[in-house]
């Protein structure tokens, strides 16, 4: 019996030692398969941590290249960084020289006045003079004679002379117009540049102090016109003001330098006009006088506006500058017409609708209007009260008055018309 315990007590031992053996086996193992989870778990946060800096880095490298094409083609399209700014540019010192113009025309007219008003004096003192010499015989009558005898001639060559002025007034075949430095000139009306058949006699009528004009085949869409004169502007009353689309002023050349710089409120004009709801069109003021320099503009325009996009046409403004001399000045109506057109050719090139922007006597005695008719114009002329305005030929768009007042506009505002056939709408 005593062999049997050894036995047992061996055997017990041996199975007591391969349950610790196979249970230290088994801590192993799990410690072994969690060292392995940890290990694979941190390789892939290694991995994911490599590939999001790879990321970032591509990106980063992406936006870079990004930013250098950018650059690359805003030096291809003329506007590359400058130092320079609208105040340098002598463009603006045309509208002071205006002002003081106007005020001076006023100080005339004030004047005129003054001198019809003494005339007016001599004439009823002259008249009683008259009947002195008729009442005294003691005044020559000779000398009255011949007064009134000169008095008639005149009369008679003023009367033709107007009667010739009337004639030509009333033919339908002439306009007057005004070119810088020159005297006021009668112009054929050309036969072969479309007319408007706007009925504005008919048609055209003032609703709350706004202009609109309506018929059975047309109707029109009120506007503005801006730049950083009108200083910051409340889009949302303008909006609500009833005005429907807005111009703004991307920039301009200047008349005596010859520099191009941005409207200063050209980026927070568009882009607070479009917030509200406006449709928006931009125009740039032109003082190019070749045709390389013609293209430069163009593709400033484009550059300044491309990361905005524009729903109404895209103007080159031609005008003249009154008081003072200006780069343009020596161009022919045929050169200013073939640099307009190089502008519009290019602006349309890109896919924008160009439009020229011009004041009636810059459209007739200082562009051809037979070269820019198949151009849509946007026509600069005041109100007239009898006829609205007398300029012949087709236009999309009409500038009515430089004297307008709209809710979120401080002062006085560019006020404008376009035209839409209501087959349009």
């Amino acid at each position: 019996m005593a062999g049997f315990f050894n036995d047992q007590e061996r055997e017990d031992r041996k199975a007591y030692k391969q349950t610790v053996i196979y249970f230290i086996a088994a801590i192993s193992l799990v410690m072994l398969l969690f060292l392995v989870i940890i290990y694979m778990n941190t390789k892939d946060k290694q991995e994911r941590a490599r590939a999001e800096a790879l990321r970032k880095q591509a990106e980063e490298q992406a936006r870079e290249e990004e930013l250098t094409e950018q650059r690359l083609e805003d030096e291809a399209l003329g506007i590359g960084e400058h130092n320079i700014t609208s105040e340098d540019l002598d463009f603006w010192e045309m509208y002071e020289k205006d002002k003081q113009k106007d005020e001076k025309k006023g100080n005339e007219e004030e004047l005129k006045e003054s001198e019809d008003d003494d005339y007016e004096n001599i004439k009823d003192r002259d008249k009683n003079n008259d009947d002195v010499v008729k009442r005294d015989p003691t005044v020559s009558s000779n000398a009255n004679e011949d007064s009134i005898m000169d008095n008639t001639v005149d009369d008679r060559k003023n009367e033709t002379t107007g009667a010739l002025k009337k004639e030509k007034e009333d033919d339908g075949k002439h306009i007057k117009a005004t070119a810088k430095g020159s005297e006021a000139t009668w112009y054929e009306i050309l036969k072969d540049v479309e007319k408007h058949d706007y009925d504005l006699k008919t048609y055209l009528s003032m609703d709350e102090e706004s202009l609109e004009y309506k018929s059975d085949n047309v109707y029109t869409k009120r506007g503005v016109d801006v730049s950083k004169y009108q200083g910051v502007i409340d889009w949302g009353k303008v909006k609500a003001a009833g005005i429907d689309f807005a111009m703004i002023r991307v920039g301009a050349r200047g008349y005596g330098s010859g520099q191009i710089t941005l409207d200063d409120n050209f980026v927070i004009n568009i882009m607070g006009a479009k917030a509200a709801g406006l449709d928006t069109g931009v125009y740039f003021f032109t003082q190019a006088i070749t045709e390389e320099e013609a293209v430069e503009e163009a593709n400033f325009t484009v550059g300044a506006l491309m990361n905005y996009g524009v729903t109404y046409p895209v103007a080159v403004d031609v005008e003249w500058i009154s008081g003072d001399k200006a780069r343009t000045d020596d161009l022919t109506p045929e050169e200013r017409t073939g640099l307009v057109i190089k502008y519009c050719d290019t602006i349309k090139a890109f896919g924008y609708q160009p439009v020229i922007y011009a004041d009636r006597d810059m459209l007739i005695a200082g562009l051809l209007p037979e070269k820019i008719k198949n151009y849509d114009v946007w026509l600069s002329d005041d109100l007239q009260p009898e006829d609205g305005t007398d300029y012949p030929y087709r236009f999309s768009m009409w500038q009515y008055t430089k004297k307008g007042k709209v809710d979120g506009i401080e002062g006085e505002v560019d006020l404008n018309l376009r035209f839409f056939n209501t087959k349009e709408k």
